[in-house]
């Protein structure tokens, strides 16, 4: 059964099963956030299914016939880019591999710091991850796909994008597609959480977003958002 969703009903879903948050949060930049995202609570078949649905409708308009391998980065991203390329197939009838990497090599059995496809052939990769702020991990995830010779970087799907200015003013989706000469797309971000939050967190999630927020007259760089 195909469960294809928009991306007003995933963060409609996010927010009923636990996965999107709002109060008062610190994130990894020191900023104290309103709202929170963490994919990790999304742990149950139907969502998973709804997420890899959302992921595969974004990689058929986007890498369609350009990438034929999903990576997941460990932790989050392991399921993420194995149930992708499950409903890639199921659903559009489009045949992925899949790969993810360990935090810490392997020194026994095949060893090596990569499980699935392992390219042993040349590859065209799309990223898998869950949320992006600062881009912290895609920079990690960059450097392992770096050092491989069978492996070529097409672009990068993320389920949301929370939009916020880094040093030089532009968001880390921004700044991935530019330093790495990618496509990059988010199926939801902090503007579709809006409608969403309950009125009470509505004004704090306004103020955060004027101060740190890349508001779309400043998209230089257009995030591909679907």
């Amino acid at each position: 059964m195909t469960t294809s969703i928009n991306e007003n009903e995933l963060v409609s879903f996010l927010a009923k099963c636990g996965a999107l948050k709002f109060g008062s949060f610190v994130t990894k930049s020191g900023r104290v956030s309103p709202y929170f995202v963490n994919m990790g609570t999304v742990c149950d078949g139907e969502g998973v299914s709804l997420l890899a649905s959302c992921y595969a409708k974004a990689f058929k308009e986007h890498f369609m016939n350009k990438a034929d391998n999903l990576f997941g980065p460990a932790y989050k991203g392991i399921p993420l880019c194995a149930a992708t390329s499950a409903a890639l197939y199921k659903e559009h009838g489009i045949k992925t591999s899949f790969t993810y990497n360990r935090k810490e090599a392997k020194d026994h059995g095949e060893g090596g710091v990569l499980v699935g496809d392992t390219y042993s052939e040349k590859r065209q990769i799309v990223i898998i991850e869950d949320v992006i702020t600062a881009g912290t991990s895609i920079e990690e995830t960059m450097k392992i796909i770096s050092g491989i010779p069978n492996a070529k970087l097409a672009g990068l799907i993320v389920a949301m994008d929370r939009k916020e200015k880094l040093g030089d003013g532009k968001s880390a989706l921004q700044q991935v597609k530019e330093k790495y000469k990618i496509e990059a797309y988010s199926i939801a971000s902090i503007d579709d959480i809006l409608k969403f939050a309950p009125e009470e967190h509505k004004e704090s999630i306004e103020k955060y977003r004027s101060q740190w927020g890349v508001k779309s007259g400043e998209l230089k760089v257009e995030s591909g958002e679907l």
